[in-house]
């Protein structure tokens, strides 16, 4: 007897063969004519943090992702734990742009993007920022790139205009409350969100749980008076609900304009 697939595991199975890679390896030559990567080293702030940035330089038609990629797509990564003399490393995501094609939602960079990076010295000299990145590059075809980088945080220096510009770029974070609610679903549970928010047209909304495990399906979104109602079903490898933190729910809404993001919810 054939066993059908359930929805999650067909959402997987669509996002593998929309990512598969090259089938032969890249060379070093031909990846330096997609991207260019560079550590920007920033300046020490006057509360003794250090503003650094990671600057990728796509080629004309390639893209990359931001930390949700939408219906398809390769989240990045970033390891800076090999850094020493640093405590805090947070690395800060620019709003990104959302594009359909086929009903298939993208959301990522392309041409160039800056990722802030804030870090905390345990020195009042210079130290080293070293990790490793992971991220994926798209045009018909996605390459997997995997990057040691390192750069030395001088303990003086001019602020940076490129990091300055990333920064303000940056979605707005709201102190508005999320009513949330979780409610049983086909293959897994649905998420409904209420929130209050200004007059302004809303293009999209993205869900992040915190759980790489949940697929997340594009959220519909809809206002009624004040308020905005946002929901969308979360579907699990076993298709039952499963525990979610309300801590871990983050809501990010897109306007023409702007961009803001909501930390946590919270019941009704």
């Amino acid at each position: 007897m054939q066993v059908p697939m359930n929805t999650f595991l067909r959402k997987i199975a669509l996002m593998v063969l929309a990512l598969s890679p090259l089938p032969t390896p890249i060379s070093a030559d031909e990846l330096d004519d997609i991207l260019q990567v560079t550590l920007r080293p920033g300046w020490r702030a006057t509360d003794g943090t250090h503003i650094a940035a990671l600057q990728i330089t796509l080629a004309p038609g390639w893209k990359t992702y931001w930390r949700q990629p939408g219906d398809t797509g390769i989240p990045p990564k970033f390891d800076f734990t090999q850094s020493s003399d640093l405590d805090l490393v947070d690395v800060l995501y620019p709003t990104p742009q959302i594009t359909w094609q086929h009903q298939i939602r993208t959301i990522g960079y392309q041409g160039s993007v800056v990722f802030p990076i804030v870090t905390q010295p345990r020195i009042t000299g210079d130290v080293t920022l070293m990790g490793q990145i992971e991220v994926g590059v798209c045009k018909e075809i996605c390459i997997p790139v995997s990057l040691d980088l390192s750069a030395r945080l001088p303990a003086r220096g001019p602020k940076d205009p490129v990091i300055v510009a990333a920064l303000e770029t940056l979605p707005r974070t709201s102190k508005n409350k999320i009513i949330c609610t979780f409610s049983t679903a086909d293959e897994g549970m649905q998420l409904s969100l209420t929130l209050p928010h200004p007059d302004q047209e809303i293009s999209d909304a993205t869900i992040e749980l915190g759980n790489s495990r949940l697929w997340i399906e594009t959220p519909t979104a809809m206002r009624a008076g004040d308020q905005l109602h946002i929901s969308a079903n979360i579907l699990t490898p076993s298709g039952n609900p499963v525990a979610v933190g309300r801590g871990d729910v983050i809501t990010t809404i897109f306007s023409a304009t702007s961009a803001t993001e909501y930390i946590g919810c919270q019941g009704s």
